[in-house]
């Protein structure tokens, strides 16, 4: 073997010192790799194929047992290696040590990769590598396992050396370990040796002992791998022990034990089993005591060594000190050789031991005499040079401490290292030097003593391996132990664990065995007992659910359940089949429901369930849905938020098939409308009167025609539609004669009359009636009637007109004569009749415009009520409190003053001018924290009640009096003042409420006063009118309706005025913000621009309301065309304004798309 190690170290021997270096270095870079990559948990094989992965280790109890066969059998293996030196003073039999690392990693796995470093550096203590080697080497003993890790990737699945694929990868394994584990190992123990001795001894010793390994690896496998299959202990083949899966992915490529069962899936928790909690605490405190205990022993032993050795040391010195001293007396010799000899004799018998050597040198580094050395020539002159190893490094390390030989004088202690490669080893010795100067002082020598330190440590280093060994053996013992009460304990629970995975699988049959443990048997009947009863309540809750299902399955309507945030069904019945033809999978795709909406009711159906989620109220919608053969099935859903917890929430619902009532209704309504078109086109009046109620029920349109109203006009009459409209003569008739007839004659009798009604216009209508009993009581009375007006007003004057014509055809020669008289005058007539009709004309215009004005203000009319009760009811609510306070607690301040002495009345003084101080600023929120700190100082002061008097210091703001404040309370009557003080305070606040009140009230009035009768404004007189005031006092009117819903954004380009009717203007600006905010349905945005171009004054009002249709755009400012609901306008607004601004000489445009609506106003500029 020696011939074989030569002939390596002769392989190497040529290969340059740098390159080694480099080699060394990039062997160690990628010995870090794989460290970081198998003790990391990756993988390069995910499921057999290259790759990065991750794998996954259950610790279960063959994973334990793992690392405890791991620690056993590289021990054993590396304490017998230990005896087997292959190559002196370096490596014992580490091939055997390997051989059980290589087995352990291929046949446990990753357990016994994390076992191995710590197994390593305990077999090598053992082998007496000192300590401090250890600490040095440390991330070798990771690196070198992960090394061996490369084979478990490669063939780690299925070692099998009879199969050929099992050589190949094991073969490449070989290859990429010899290029990186040797070279490394030379790379870390170079700081220890010499680079030359660590890439040219060491490197080639590891490629000899792992050689041999390899050699030795597959034949041990043969007998471990059948061994470790035997007894389930072999890593791929243990059910629920490693997976696999690739970086990035969710899912498991491969799975040890029988490949995707369940129970695999189960083993494998994100938490850590329990006998993680019993093994490691026990494993932990028996590492942490035998370290602990190893490393004290060992440091005093080395202490007590080291102590000896100096002692030792000083020893030696003063008696060789005493016996060159005792010879220079009794010898005089001139004779230099002779002198040399008789010191060697001398110095020779001085030493206590063969290993310690004494050495005699001059101030020049040369050797004099020493006690290993042999007897030096007498014949020679001159001192021979230092040629002894030791003494070399002795005197070259005392050069460097003491700063040169020939300065040196005190005696000094110091260790050095000596390094051999042949043998290959690093020894440490101590030396002491200390100068000598015999009494004639003819002689100047430094005297050298040193010993090897396996001299004074051999015991230590001995202990240091026993103690390894008992470590090794403890911890070994403390692994097997830990095993052993995991499993009596992890057992039980793990059976309750199988009974609880069966139980999550529907198995209600598999009990837990009884346990030896009382806790766990009792937890075990406790769990059979519970799983009787969820197996009778899952029983019980299986025939409720299929009542259920019957139930809804049978049910005409569709029972659903859908998500709050996409709307998607969950569950639907099986009616949702039978009535719209798709399956129960096609309504749970995402999508679904919305996808199958009638286009015109989507928005409407989501506001719908929108409504539901946000008011947390049942809802009932009718909307259309697509049927799959494309027809449309009209539905009434009933929805209603459902929440089980804060995060749980969901829509659940019945839909109803109601196509066939639409279809009914329809119908219906289509009737409807053709009755009432008909009745519509009758130049007739129809109508129905209640004879109970004194009022109109309903009128067909010839109303209008006939009368002038329209049927609302008529409704709003309420029971005054009779005697107002009716002429009085023909009324007492209607009451007399007609009236009695409702109640004497049958339903199907006609009833004719002839009466006069009032036009809106003021003329008299002749109308006929016919009329019969519609509708009669419960008692039997006629409650309403139903007739037909026909209007004869022609007719009648026909008729007048005939009997005049007859009456005066006698007269009609005369009268013709006079007519041509009369014909100037009769034109002034016509003439006049004209003005007046032109005037009628002009009041109907301004009767409108104070109509329109009236309505507007009515729609201000309930935030003008808010906006002054609010501070009215402050005022009022103040003012009573105020009045309270004067009849109690203000009558008792007079008595406590006139009875306070001179320092208290100061006192009094400061600290009410400080509080009505603060009684004039803006009411604060109190600061808890500072009502917290008061009561403490007034504690610490001695201030008596601290807590009330800390409330109304804060109150009144005398707080901010600060350590003054202290001072002013040291007095016995300091309750008294701080309630006085309070009360005075609430007085002066509670009259600041007043006034911000009524000034606020003022304000409300003042706008109000300014827009219904402006000052100095004539209403057809234009002047200067300053819009951005008359805005202000608007919006201030519209206060209490836009608050909370609508934003206004004010932008004012300019302060020039316009030309215009400030009256009339204002007219137009409620309008537009009017109509804007109720396009808005008071939410959104309203921005308010007003701009200077070239001449004109331009407005704009924008709202942010749906938008007008393009359809209807080109007849908003026709008159009596509107959009808006009945009772919320009659469509004249816009017409008005428009006809007011044309009339100032200026111009109205808009421009409106969905979203946004803008209307321009273009005045006059007055500057």
């Amino acid at each position: 073997m020696n011939s074989l190690m030569i002939w390596l170290e002769q392989v190497f021997e040529p290969i340059p010192l740098p390159l080694l270096d480099i080699w060394g270095h990039i062997g160690y870079f990628l010995g870090l790799f794989l460290m970081v990559s198998a003790f990391g948990g990756f993988t390069f094989r995910p499921g057999g194929r290259w790759g990065l992965g991750r794998e996954r280790q259950a610790w279960d109890a063959k994973a334990l047992l793992s690392i405890a066969l791991t620690f056993i059998l590289v021990f054993t293996t590396g304490y017998i290696g230990s005896f087997f030196v292959l190559v002196p003073g370096a490596q014992t039999f580490e091939s055997l040590k390997d051989l059980s690392v290589l087995l352990c990693i291929l046949i446990f796995g990753y357990p016994a990769l994390l076992a191995v470093p710590f197994v390593y550096g305990l077999s090598d203590l053992i082998e007496g590598v000192p300590p401090s080697f250890l600490l040095d080497w440390i991330e070798g003993y990771f690196i070198n396992p992960s090394c061996f890790w490369v084979a478990y990737q490669l063939i780690g699945k299925d070692p099998d050396f009879k199969k050929g694929k099992t050589w190949g990868g094991y073969l490449l394994f070989v290859l990429i370990f010899m290029s990186i584990e040797p070279q490394l190992w030379g790379y870390i123990c170079s700081n220890k040796f010499t680079p030359e001795i660590s890439y040219r001894t060491i490197t080639p010793a590891l490629f000899f002992t792992t050689g041999l390994t390899w050699i030795i690896a597959p034949f041990a496998m043969l007998v471990a791998y059948p061994l470790a299959k035997k007894y389930n202990m072999f890593w791929a083949e243990i059910s629920g022990h490693v997976k696999e899966r690739k970086v990035g992915a969710r899912e498991w490529v491969w799975r040890s034990g029988k490949e995707g069962s369940e129970e695999d899936d189960q083993s494998f928790s994100q938490a850590l089993p329990i006998r993680i909690f019993i093994l490691t605490p026990l494993i932990v405190f028996v590492f942490v005591i035998v370290i602990a205990t190893a490393y004290i022993s060992s440091r005093s032993a080395e202490n007590t060594a080291m102590n000896l050795a100096s002692r030792l040391h000083n020893e030696i010195s003063e008696r060789t000190k005493l016996q060159l001293d005792d010879y220079f007396e009794t010898f005089k010799i001139n004779d230099e050789a002779r002198l040399k000899s008789d010191l060697s004799k001398v110095i020779a018998k001085t030493s206590l031991s063969k290993q310690i050597a004494i050495y005699i040198i001059d101030r020049s580094g040369n050797l004099v005499v020493s006690s290993v050395s042999a007897s030096p020539d007498l014949k020679q002159k001159e001192l021979q040079p230092v040629a002894d190893g030791v003494l070399l490094n002795a005197v070259s390390n005392l050069n460097r401490i003491s700063g040169g030989l020939e300065t040196f004088n005190s005696a000094k202690q110091y260790p050095f290292d000596i390094i051999s490669a042949k043998p290959l080893f690093r020894k440490t010795w101590l030396a002491q030097a200390n100068p000598y100067v015999n009494q004639s002082a003819s002689e100047d020598w430094i005297v050298l003593t040193v010993m090897p330190e396996s001299y004074y440590l051999e015991g230590v280093q001995l202990g240091n391996a026993k103690s390894g060994i008992i470590f090794a053996i403890g911890l070994t013992l403390a692994l097997l132990v830990a095993v052993l009460l995991a499993d009596i304990l992890a057992r039980p629970i793990g059976r309750i664990s199988i009974a609880t995975r069966a139980l999550a699988l529907g198995e209600f049959s598999q009990k837990v065995p009884s346990s030896l443990l009382a806790e766990l048997d009792s937890l075990s009947i406790s769990f059979n007992n519970m799983m009787e009863q969820l197996r009778e309540s899952i029983e019980r809750t299986r025939l409720s659910e299929q009542q259920f299902h019957d139930l809804v399955d049978t049910s005409p309507g569709v029972v659903w359940e859908a998500t709050i945030d996409t709307f998607d069904f969950t569950y639907v019945s099986q009616q949702a089949v039978n009535l719209f033809g798709y399956s129960v999978e096609e309504w749970k795709q995402s999508g679904f429901w919305l996808e199958h909406l009638y286009p015109e009711d989507k928005k409407k159906a989501v506001g719908f369930y929108s409504e539901c989620v946000n008011e947390h109220k049942t809802k009932d919608l009718e909307y259309r849905l697509l049927h799959k053969s494309g027809n449309i099935v009209w539905v009434s859903d009933t929805a209603k938020l459902i929440t089980l917890s804060d995060s749980v929430k969901f829509l659940r619902g019945v839909m109803v098939d109601v196509s066939e009532r639409k279809k009914i209704e329809e119908k219906l309504l289509e009737h409807s409308r053709l009755i009432e078109t008909i009745v519509d086109l009758t130049p007739d009046v129809l109508y129905i009167y209640d004879l109970e109620e004194r009022k109109n029920i309903y009128s067909n349109h010839g109303i209008v025609n006939t009368l002038g109203y329209t049927p609302s006009e008529l409704q709003s009459m309420g029971d005054q539609i009779v005697p107002t409209l009716m002429h009085p003569d023909d009324f007492k008739t209607y009451l007399t004669e007609i009236v009695p007839l409702y109640h004497s004659l049958g339903d199907k009798t006609v009833i004719h009359h002839e009466y006069r009604m009032r036009h809106k216009l003021g003329e008299w209508k002749w109308l006929i009636s016919a009329e019969l009993i519609y509708k009669r009581s419960h008692t039997g009375a006629p409650k309403q009637i139903f007739g037909i007006t026909h209007d004869i007003t022609n007719a009648k004057q026909a008729e007048e007109t005939i009997l005049d014509l007859n009456a005066n055809l006698e007269r009609k020669i005369e009268l013709r004569t006079l007519e041509l008289k009369s014909s100037n005058e009769e034109l002034i007539k016509t003439i006049n009749h004209l003005e007046n009709i032109m005037k009628e004309l002009q009041d109907a215009q301004e009767q409108l415009l104070l109509s329109e004005k009236l309505a507007a203000l009515g729609r201000l009319s309930a935030g003008m009520a808010h906006e002054l009760n609010t501070p009215l009811g402050a005022i009022s609510s103040a003012n009573k409190t105020i009045l309270k306070m004067l009849d109690t607690e203000l009558k008792e301040i007079p008595e406590l003053l006139s009875n306070l002495n001179n320092e208290e009345r100061e006192s009094f003084r400061v600290l009410l001018v400080e509080c009505m101080l603060d009684a004039a600023l803006p009411e604060h929120l109190p600061d808890r924290s500072l009502r917290k700190k008061m009561i403490q100082t007034f504690r610490d002061a001695g201030i008596r009640n601290p807590e009330e008097s800390a409330v109304i210091v804060i109150e009144t703001g005398v707080h901010k009096l600060g350590e003054r404040l202290l001072k002013l309370l040291n007095t016995e009557r300091s309750s008294d003042l701080l309630s006085a003080l309070n009360t005075i305070s609430s007085i002066a606040r509670l009259a600041n409420v007043i006034s911000v009140a009524n000034g606020k009230a003022s304000y409300v009035v003042e706008a109000l006063r300014n827009y219904l009768s402006p000052e100095g404004r004539d209403d057809e007189e234009l002047s200067s009118v300053d819009i951005r005031s008359e805005i202000e006092t608007l919006l201030a009117l519209y206060h209490n309706k836009i608050k909370y819903g609508v934003e206004v954004l004010r932008i004012y380009n300019t302060d020039n005025r316009c030309i215009g009717n400030g009256n009339k203007l204002n007219q137009v600006w409620i309008n537009l913000i009017n109509n804007g905010l109720q396009s808005m349905e008071y939410s959104g945005k309203i921005e308010i621009e007003i701009n200077k171009m070239d001449s004109w004054i331009v407005t704009s009002i924008t709202d942010s309301g749906p938008g007008i249709p393009v359809e209807i755009q080109s007849k908003i400012f026709n008159p009596f065309f509107t959009t808006k609901k009945h009772g919320e306008g009659i469509g004249i607004g816009l017409d008005i304004c428009k006809k007011i601004i044309e009339k100032m000489g200026g111009k109205i445009e808009f421009e409106s798309k969905p979203g946004k609506t803008k209307f321009s106003v273009w005045l006059k500029s007055a500057d």
